[in-house]
């Protein structure tokens, strides 16, 4: 009974998919990184945008069973959110990368750490209350 409680609560849920949405992030980077244009931030929006759309379908529908119909409230508010994430994603990203001269392997794992905290918090209250 205990772990199913621990299982059906939000923050873990949210642990799980905001894991699962940075692992298709930093493969994404890294596979546009590789295969399509060698540039930090390009190869940034295009695995934000991924995990975007993935985490907004994850937390609305299991996270955090929000059966609100207005949508477009709901995607607006997450995009801010995500906006925001995505500027300070991108700052840890350049830091660690040029200044702290980290692989981008552990720059891009050090950068999504930044924004999963911040991310819960204002989804669960704001967003998808």
């Amino acid at each position: 009974m205990a772990l199913k409680k621990i299982v059906n609560h939000s923050l873990t849920q949210y642990i799980f998919f905001a894991i699962l949405t940075s692992v298709i992030n930093v493969l994404a980077y890294l596979i546009s990184y590789k295969f399509i244009i060698q540039s930090i931030i390009i190869c940034n929006i295009i695995a934000y945008t991924l995990s975007i759309i993935l985490s907004f379908v994850f937390n609305k529908k299991i996270v955090f069973k929000n059966n609100d119909k207005n949508i477009l409230r709901q995607m607006i508010g997450f995009l801010i959110v995500k906006f925001i994430s995505f500027i300070i994603d991108s700052v840890v990203l350049i830091l660690c990368n040029k200044v702290l001269l980290l692989n981008n392997f552990w720059s891009k794992i050090i950068s999504n750490c930044s924004t999963t905290a911040n991310n819960y918090f204002w989804q669960k209250n704001k967003v998808f209350k």
